[in-house]
Protein backbone atom coordinates (compact mmCIF):
# COMPACT_ATOMS: atom_id res chain seq x y z
CA UNK A 1 0.00 0.00 0.00
CA UNK A 2 2.86 2.26 1.02
CA UNK A 3 4.24 1.73 -2.50
CA UNK A 4 1.12 3.42 -4.41
CA UNK A 5 0.59 5.87 -1.90
CA UNK A 6 4.05 7.10 -2.06
CA UNK A 7 3.66 7.01 -6.55
CA UNK A 8 0.28 8.80 -5.82
CA UNK A 9 2.23 11.39 -3.46
CA UNK A 10 5.11 12.40 -5.63
CA UNK A 11 2.87 12.80 -8.89
CA UNK A 12 1.03 15.34 -6.91
CA UNK A 13 3.78 16.87 -6.16
CA UNK A 14 5.12 17.37 -9.55
CA UNK A 15 1.37 18.55 -10.57
CA UNK A 16 1.30 21.45 -7.90
CA UNK A 17 4.55 22.39 -9.35
CA UNK A 18 3.05 22.47 -12.62
CA UNK A 19 0.03 24.09 -11.38
CA UNK A 20 1.67 26.85 -9.40
CA UNK A 21 3.33 27.56 -12.15
CA UNK A 22 0.46 28.08 -14.35
CA UNK A 23 -1.67 29.64 -11.62
CA UNK A 24 0.96 32.64 -11.10
CA UNK A 25 1.53 33.76 -14.89
CA UNK A 26 -2.73 33.43 -14.97
CA UNK A 27 -2.94 35.28 -11.55
CA UNK A 28 -5.41 38.33 -11.96
CA UNK A 29 -3.53 40.92 -10.96
CA UNK A 30 -0.82 39.95 -13.32
CA UNK A 31 -2.16 39.05 -16.36
CA UNK A 32 -3.50 41.34 -19.12
CA UNK A 33 -7.14 40.95 -20.01
CA UNK A 34 -6.19 39.35 -23.85
CA UNK A 35 -3.93 36.65 -22.40
CA UNK A 36 -6.31 35.69 -19.65
CA UNK A 37 -9.76 35.67 -21.61
CA UNK A 38 -13.17 35.32 -20.11
CA UNK A 39 -12.37 31.94 -17.92
CA UNK A 40 -8.65 31.75 -17.82
CA UNK A 41 -7.15 28.74 -19.15
CA UNK A 42 -8.49 25.52 -19.25
CA UNK A 43 -5.57 23.25 -18.11
CA UNK A 44 -5.89 24.84 -14.52
CA UNK A 45 -9.44 23.17 -14.16
CA UNK A 46 -8.13 20.01 -15.59
CA UNK A 47 -4.79 19.98 -13.16
CA UNK A 48 -7.39 21.49 -10.24
CA UNK A 49 -9.28 17.89 -10.40
CA UNK A 50 -6.20 15.86 -11.20
CA UNK A 51 -4.73 17.19 -7.65
CA UNK A 52 -8.11 16.38 -5.73
CA UNK A 53 -8.27 13.01 -7.36
CA UNK A 54 -5.01 12.50 -6.08
CA UNK A 55 -4.70 14.41 -2.81
CA UNK A 56 -8.21 11.95 -2.02
CA UNK A 57 -6.20 9.12 -2.90
CA UNK A 58 -3.95 9.65 0.37
CA UNK A 59 -6.80 9.38 2.65
CA UNK A 60 -8.76 11.41 5.08
CA UNK A 61 -5.66 12.40 7.48
CA UNK A 62 -3.98 13.83 4.29
CA UNK A 63 -7.26 15.42 3.22
CA UNK A 64 -8.03 17.26 6.51
CA UNK A 65 -4.54 17.93 7.30
CA UNK A 66 -3.45 19.56 3.72
CA UNK A 67 -7.26 21.15 3.58
CA UNK A 68 -5.79 22.81 7.14
CA UNK A 69 -2.56 24.52 5.68
CA UNK A 70 -4.76 26.01 2.70
CA UNK A 71 -4.78 23.08 -0.19
CA UNK A 72 -8.48 24.05 -0.95
CA UNK A 73 -7.53 27.61 -1.43
CA UNK A 74 -4.88 27.21 -3.30
CA UNK A 75 -7.26 25.19 -5.94
CA UNK A 76 -10.44 27.52 -5.26
CA UNK A 77 -11.83 26.33 -8.58
CA UNK A 78 -12.36 22.89 -11.00
CA UNK A 79 -14.71 24.75 -13.61
CA UNK A 80 -14.91 28.05 -15.49
CA UNK A 81 -17.38 29.64 -13.38
CA UNK A 82 -15.88 29.31 -10.03
CA UNK A 83 -12.75 30.48 -11.74
CA UNK A 84 -14.53 33.80 -13.12
CA UNK A 85 -16.03 34.52 -9.50
CA UNK A 86 -12.19 33.79 -7.77
CA UNK A 87 -10.91 36.48 -10.46
CA UNK A 88 -13.61 38.86 -9.69
CA UNK A 89 -12.92 38.59 -5.76
CA UNK A 90 -8.82 38.69 -6.11
CA UNK A 91 -9.46 41.57 -7.98
CA UNK A 92 -11.68 43.25 -5.87
CA UNK A 93 -10.10 42.84 -2.89
CA UNK A 94 -6.61 43.50 -4.18
CA UNK A 95 -5.53 39.88 -2.75
CA UNK A 96 -1.61 39.77 -2.83
CA UNK A 97 -0.26 36.56 -4.99
CA UNK A 98 2.10 36.19 -1.61
CA UNK A 99 -0.58 34.47 0.43
CA UNK A 100 -0.67 31.59 -1.85
CA UNK A 101 3.30 31.43 -2.43
CA UNK A 102 3.09 31.09 1.21
CA UNK A 103 0.33 28.42 1.12
CA UNK A 104 2.07 26.28 -1.44
CA UNK A 105 5.03 26.91 0.60
CA UNK A 106 3.39 24.62 4.05
CA UNK A 107 1.56 22.18 1.44
CA UNK A 108 5.11 21.37 0.02
CA UNK A 109 6.29 21.08 3.64
CA UNK A 110 2.83 18.60 4.07
CA UNK A 111 4.08 16.47 1.28
CA UNK A 112 7.24 16.02 3.11
CA UNK A 113 5.87 14.81 5.94
CA UNK A 114 3.73 12.24 4.18
CA UNK A 115 6.80 11.11 1.72
CA UNK A 116 9.03 11.04 5.16
CA UNK A 117 6.27 8.67 6.51
CA UNK A 118 5.87 6.41 3.83
CA UNK A 119 9.74 5.74 3.47
CA UNK A 120 9.53 4.98 6.83
CA UNK A 121 7.16 2.77 6.68
CA UNK A 122 4.89 4.33 9.63
CA UNK A 123 1.91 5.83 8.04
CA UNK A 124 -0.59 4.52 11.09
CA UNK A 125 1.68 7.07 12.76
CA UNK A 126 1.01 9.90 10.14
CA UNK A 127 -2.55 8.63 10.12
CA UNK A 128 -2.99 9.40 13.94
CA UNK A 129 -1.91 12.75 13.31
CA UNK A 130 -4.73 15.57 14.16
CA UNK A 131 -5.21 18.13 11.17
CA UNK A 132 -3.55 20.70 13.33
CA UNK A 133 -0.44 18.98 14.66
CA UNK A 134 2.54 21.32 13.59
CA UNK A 135 0.95 22.82 11.12
CA UNK A 136 -0.36 26.65 10.33
CA UNK A 137 -3.93 26.99 9.94
CA UNK A 138 -5.21 28.32 6.68
CA UNK A 139 -7.42 30.86 9.23
CA UNK A 140 -4.79 33.68 9.43
CA UNK A 141 -6.19 34.51 6.00
CA UNK A 142 -10.08 34.31 7.02
CA UNK A 143 -10.00 38.45 7.31
CA UNK A 144 -8.34 38.67 3.74
CA UNK A 145 -10.95 36.04 2.29
CA UNK A 146 -14.06 36.71 4.20
CA UNK A 147 -16.77 39.27 4.25
CA UNK A 148 -17.30 41.21 7.87
CA UNK A 149 -20.44 39.06 8.51
CA UNK A 150 -18.62 35.59 7.51
CA UNK A 151 -15.30 36.65 9.72
CA UNK A 152 -17.55 37.68 12.56
CA UNK A 153 -19.12 34.23 12.36
CA UNK A 154 -15.80 32.33 12.16
CA UNK A 155 -14.99 33.89 15.25
CA UNK A 156 -17.73 32.58 16.86
CA UNK A 157 -17.27 28.99 15.88
CA UNK A 158 -13.47 29.68 16.32
CA UNK A 159 -14.61 30.47 19.95
CA UNK A 160 -16.83 27.68 20.88
CA UNK A 161 -14.67 25.16 19.21
CA UNK A 162 -11.79 26.35 21.32
CA UNK A 163 -13.80 25.97 24.56
CA UNK A 164 -14.00 21.97 23.53
CA UNK A 165 -10.92 21.40 21.69
CA UNK A 166 -8.57 19.06 22.59
CA UNK A 167 -5.10 19.28 23.53
CA UNK A 168 -2.76 18.61 20.76
CA UNK A 169 0.61 20.48 19.37
CA UNK A 170 -0.39 22.77 16.90
CA UNK A 171 0.55 26.15 15.80
CA UNK A 172 -1.28 29.21 18.15
CA UNK A 173 -3.14 31.33 15.21
CA UNK A 174 -3.68 34.45 17.48
CA UNK A 175 0.55 34.82 17.41
CA UNK A 176 0.46 34.28 13.50
CA UNK A 177 -2.30 36.93 12.45
CA UNK A 178 -1.80 37.36 8.41
CA UNK A 179 0.74 40.40 7.94
CA UNK A 180 1.21 41.61 4.23
CA UNK A 181 4.78 42.56 4.46
CA UNK A 182 5.59 39.85 6.53
CA UNK A 183 4.51 37.80 4.44
CA UNK A 184 5.77 39.36 1.26
CA UNK A 185 9.42 39.86 3.04
CA UNK A 186 9.54 36.47 3.83
CA UNK A 187 8.48 35.37 0.26
CA UNK A 188 11.59 37.83 -1.21
CA UNK A 189 14.08 36.06 0.45
CA UNK A 190 13.01 33.02 0.57
CA UNK A 191 14.56 32.00 -2.76
CA UNK A 192 17.92 32.92 -1.14
CA UNK A 193 17.31 29.56 0.17
CA UNK A 194 20.00 26.60 -0.61
CA UNK A 195 17.77 25.55 -3.92
CA UNK A 196 19.41 22.07 -3.17
CA UNK A 197 18.05 21.68 0.53
CA UNK A 198 15.29 18.56 0.53
CA UNK A 199 12.51 20.53 1.53
CA UNK A 200 12.66 23.58 -0.23
CA UNK A 201 14.14 22.50 -3.69
CA UNK A 202 10.92 22.30 -5.07
CA UNK A 203 9.39 25.45 -3.48
CA UNK A 204 12.08 27.73 -4.48
CA UNK A 205 12.35 26.90 -7.83
CA UNK A 206 8.74 28.11 -8.62
CA UNK A 207 10.15 31.24 -6.40
CA UNK A 208 12.06 32.72 -9.32
CA UNK A 209 8.86 32.77 -11.27
CA UNK A 210 7.03 34.44 -8.91
CA UNK A 211 9.20 37.40 -8.20
CA UNK A 212 9.77 37.64 -12.42
CA UNK A 213 5.84 38.05 -12.40
CA UNK A 214 5.65 40.24 -9.70
CA UNK A 215 8.29 42.34 -10.06
CA UNK A 216 9.92 41.68 -6.76
CA UNK A 217 13.81 42.14 -6.67
CA UNK A 218 15.53 38.25 -5.24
Amino acid sequence: MEEQLLENLRALRELENKYFQKFNQFYPTFVSKEQEGVFGPSELYEMAIEAQVLLASLGQTAVKRLNYVGFDLLFPFSNPVDWYNWKIMIKEKDISHTIYFSISTRVATEFQRIEMHLERKIWESYCQLSEAEFSVPKDRYSSVFSTEDSHAQECDDTTSNDQAAVNHTHININNLAYNDKTETDAVDNLDKLNKSSGIWSNVANVASTVMKLSGLKI
